[in-house]
């Protein structure tokens, strides 16, 4: 459906309505705000910050990211303002000044770095709940009602400088974009930054949905048809686990992989797949981290207990085949999801054959046949909580979910043009967190990514306790 005209009661011209793709417009993501934090150990100018991603946003077809969300009809819908101005502004923006050393400041000295990563083993180095007010804010969005009952823009920028550090932390309600749709903010951003915005390509898709007939032609059956919770089963998980994802504490931590360890667990893969004749076997370092760290997180369960792993996983490249066109940015949520159904038992048996199965469904699922399938099926089970993923295993199944942002390539964000000393070498990340905001899964995890040293970086949600499991088996050192 194409754009159309209508009046905003909070503004004096007529804003672009913008109607919500389908597949943004669900329970899910109207539930969620996303917080990108990264942290670096220099001092950030804030204005030339402010005003260079309000730069990128007020550009024709990325201006929806300024959009304001009001219900409409069938949903939500996206009101942009035609002109920015100081009274609606592009982003929302807040910016901190704290007269004291980043190592001052309790909740900041708290923050984990590459600097002060483990180097062998692994460890949990931090509770992001501990520097989630710092780098959010008390009044943080936290879901759709905190956006529609004001005139706040879908993305924000919140700032909070130190003396020798300044941790810059980009914001959105989940509706307006994925971590790929992310990469492509902070890629843009960082090119009007150096002073090279006519490079900006323009965004594909931003008055019209082109994943609107996603679903609606397949030609095979998904690969796990027949292994989806019908509605009884949904009904029999949901008794069981209720609890635990609405209204049950949850803990968060931050796990740092060491470069070191990494290497490791790739040769222990490795091996263990060369052992077993599949030597040919592709892995990436997704595939070994999905594989290991799900043994930790099942380490509290019986042997027999039914488990699944689902990960998101980007749709953009498959559908540049016919929906989306090579080149241009789509800002939105393009997502599918692969699962791998198991028990404990036999995750138990070898990193790399979990690794090498977890790889399977990746490549499986990640077809452009399998994606219409899959979506004709999410399709079919949208009522009433939109299209929302559909889940795979036993009603009493321990599921756990992934996401990887590494593509988004968040630790690799230079940002040395913004420094108030000049400086002639890029700017990284010392550190890189996301934090969920609204309702936080309840055994979810996100695999932040790589830091220039070859560290790799994961945070999570588990309820109550589940940390402590993993905890043990990590001060053990077990390699495998």
């Amino acid at each position: 459906m194409a754009a159309h005209e209508t009046h905003s009661n909070m503004a004096a011209e007529h804003d672009l309505v913008v109607p919500l793709h389908y597949f943004d417009n669900n329970t899910m993501f109207t539930s969620i705000t996303m917080h990108a934090i990264m942290v670096y150990d220099e001092i950030l100018d804030p204005e030339r910050l402010r005003a260079t991603l309000s730069q990128l946003v007020e550009r024709e077809t990325w201006q929806k990211l300024g959009a304001r969300l009001r219900k409409g009809k069938h949903g939500h819908d996206l009101h942009v303002p035609r002109k920015f101005s100081s009274s609606r502004p592009a982003i929302a923006y807040r910016h901190v000044s704290l007269d004291m050393l980043k190592a001052e400041h309790h909740a900041a000295s708290l923050i984990p770095s590459s600097k002060s990563a483990p180097k062998e083993r692994p460890a949990l180095v931090g509770n992001p709940e501990d520097w989630t007010e710092l780098c959010c804010g008390a009044d943080a969005p936290k879901t759709s009602a905190d956006y529609v009952g004001s005139d706040r823009p879908v993305t924000g920028l919140r700032v909070v400088s130190f003396k020798d550090a300044t941790i810059v932390n980009i914001h959105w309600l989940h509706i307006a974009a994925d971590a790929m749709a992310l990469k492509a903010i902070l890629d843009n951003w960082v090119l009007v930054l150096e002073g090279r915005a006519a490079e900006i390509p323009s965004q594909y898709g931003f008055d019209e949905d082109p994943l609107r007939e996603l679903g609606l032609h397949t030609t095979e059956p998904f690969d796990l048809a027949g292994l989806e919770l019908s509605k009884w089963g949904t009904a029999a998980y949901a008794l069981r686990n209720g609890y635990s994802i609405a209204l049950a504490k949850k803990e968060s931590r931050t796990v740092c992989i060491p470069a070191l360890f990494m290497e490791k667990l790739r040769k222990t893969a490795r091996q263990e797949l060369n052992d077993q004749g599949r030597r040919e076997q592709f892995l990436t370092d997704n595939d070994i981290i999905t594989a290991w760290f799900s043994r930790l997180a099942f380490s509290h369960l019986p042997p027999e207990k039914p488990v699944t792993i689902m990960q998101a996983m980007s749709m953009r490249r498959a559908l540049e085949q016919d929906l989306l066109p090579p080149g241009r940015p789509f800002v939105s949520n393009c997502l599918t999801f692969t699962s791998v159904l198991k028990t404990k038992n036999e995750v138990d048996m070898s990193l790399g054959l979990l690794a090498g199965d977890i790889r399977q469904g990746v490549n499986k699922h990640g077809t452009r046949e399998q994606i219409e399938a899959y979506n004709g099926m999410v399709r079919a089970n949208a009522w009433p909580l939109g299209p929302m993923p559909v889940f795979f295993g036993q009603s009493n199944m321990h599921h756990i979910g992934y996401s990887n942002w590494k593509k988004a390539q968040v630790n690799l964000v230079d940002l040395s043009t913004a420094c108030v000393t000049k400086r002639n070498s890029p700017l990284y990340p010392s550190f890189v967190t996301q934090i969920q905001g609204g309702i936080a899964y309840p055994d979810g995890f996100i695999i932040t990514g790589e830091d220039a040293q070859g560290n790799y970086w994961l945070e999570g949600y588990r309820p109550g306790g589940l940390w402590s499991h993993v905890e043990k088996l990590l001060e053990r050192d077990i390699a495998s």
